[in-house]
């Protein structure tokens, strides 16, 4: 009897959580006022944009990108009531305390001026950032614009060291010890409104204590290598949705997803920007000879010969690039329509051995069925959009279309420009 109980109860969670979710409470408010700073609180009211707020204890979104063209993309986000950035800026504009973030890049104007907001308002910021990020990308001798503005206004701004062996790839936020923000999302204009992205927002003040110790490891203790990454509540309960939390480099991440992928009966479905990782291969053959549904779309742009895109595609998987101009940008996993893996985690040995990442590994089916829908879009969008413009950015190399498949032993000839690295690929955002 207890048990039936129990099932009843979960199942009715998360019904009413697929149903909150399609009704999320919206509030346009004004951003806060501040009259102290002159013309520079001029410039911040005019990078402002709508806010959106929930009382969800857990909210799963969605960047509005499913056109081909960023273009298109980017005028249909900004309009878009729900979409992710009117979530992000009324959870800063909630913040009373404190709020952290580790970001591996930061360029969006109204990113800039909602952090700015908060900290003229009282609040206690702190940013970590990479260090190839702090100076503009087209032009390295020349500070960034957005990093020199946070810290002319009192916000403190640190870095991993420039010798660090991989990214500071993080993305994810604390506000008020009590709420996190993570997934795929970067904080520049393009994330926001040109990338496909995931972002996931968490009211738990346990697992806000995970993110805090891996945060205060950065901010505080400068450790940005491999270490153990004590993680305070390895599994958080969050109105019945459980939720691990994993960070590297070290760490347990690539195993326990592994292990997930291993426990698989019925399917696979992933979105990722770049995969490389001959373990997560080898399962996915593996289910795929047994008998389980295996499927996913890759970012077009990092499909060079070292993905296992082909080695998919050879068993027989149906493996896709993506429809969008920009970056399809997910790091996500779903298995059996009831484990999500996300975060910033791209599925490389970069990610596992040197980048700073965070994943979680969420266990509820009304979670992973959102995430399902957005799968399904984005497996739309690979099919209806074709023969899209490059898209100017380093991963791309302006590669315009999928490139074909190498012949054995081959190089391929997949672009105008250099064949890049493994390292490099599994690096760039």
């Amino acid at each position: 009897m207890q048990h039936l109980t129990r099932i009843v109860s979960t199942l009715c969670a998360a019904l009413t959580l697929a149903a909150c979710a399609q009704s999320v409470p919206m509030n346009y408010g004004q951003m806060a006022p501040n009259g102290q700073l002159g013309a520079m609180n001029a410039g911040l009211r005019a990078a402002s944009v709508p806010t959106a707020t929930t009382n969800l204890p857990f909210l799963a979104m969605f960047n509005n990108a499913y056109k081909g063209l960023l273009a298109e993309n980017e005028a249909i986000g900004k309009a878009d009531p729900r979409n992710v950035d009117k979530y992000f800026f009324g959870l800063i504009d909630s913040a009373r305390k404190t709020l952290d973030g580790a970001f591996y890049d930061i360029h969006d104007e109204a990113t800039v001026a909602a952090l700015i907001r908060a900290k003229q308002r009282g609040v206690v910021v702190r940013i970590v950032t990479e260090y190839d990020s702090l100076n503009e990308k087209n032009n390295p001798t020349v500070p960034r614009q957005s990093i020199a503005q946070l810290r002319a206004a009192g916000i403190e701004v640190r870095h991993d060291p420039p010798t660090n062996r991989g990214l500071m790839h993080n993305k994810f936020m604390i506000v008020d010890n009590a709420t996190i923000w993570t997934g795929s999302l970067n904080l520049t204009t393009s994330s926001i409104y040109h990338h496909n992205n995931n972002s996931v927002m968490i009211r738990s003040p346990q697992l806000a204590a995970n993110f805090n110790a891996e945060f205060k490891r950065m901010f505080e203790q400068g450790i940005y290598g491999p270490n153990p990454h004590e993680i305070p509540y390895p599994e958080v309960n969050v109105s019945g949705i459980s939720v691990r939390t994993f960070f590297s480099p070290g760490g347990n991440a690539v195993s326990s997803i592994l292990e997930e992928l291993n426990k698989s009966k019925k399917n696979i479905k992933f979105m990722a920007f770049s995969m490389t990782d001959k373990n997560i291969l080898a399962v996915m053959q593996a289910k795929k000879q047994a008998g389980l549904q295996v499927e996913g779309v890759f970012d077009t742009c990092l499909i060079p010969q070292y993905s296992i895109y082909w080695d998919l595609k050879k068993s027989g998987i149906m493996a896709l690039s993506d429809g969008n101009q920009a970056l399809m940008h997910h790091k996500v996993m779903i298995i059996d329509d009831e484990t999500v893996v996300t975060g910033s985690f791209n599925f490389s040995k970069n990610a596992q051995n040197n980048n700073g990442e965070n994943a979680l590994i969420i266990k509820s089916p009304a979670i992973a069925k959102q995430f399902n829908d957005e799968y399904y879009r984005i497996r739309r969008a690979a099919f209806d959009n074709k023969n899209l413009p490059p898209y100017d950015h380093p991963a791309c190399n302006k590669r315009s279309t999928t490139p074909a498949a190498p012949a054995p032993g081959a190089v391929s000839a997949q672009s105008a420009g250099p064949v890049l690295s493994p390292a490099a690929l599994e690096g760039y955002e």
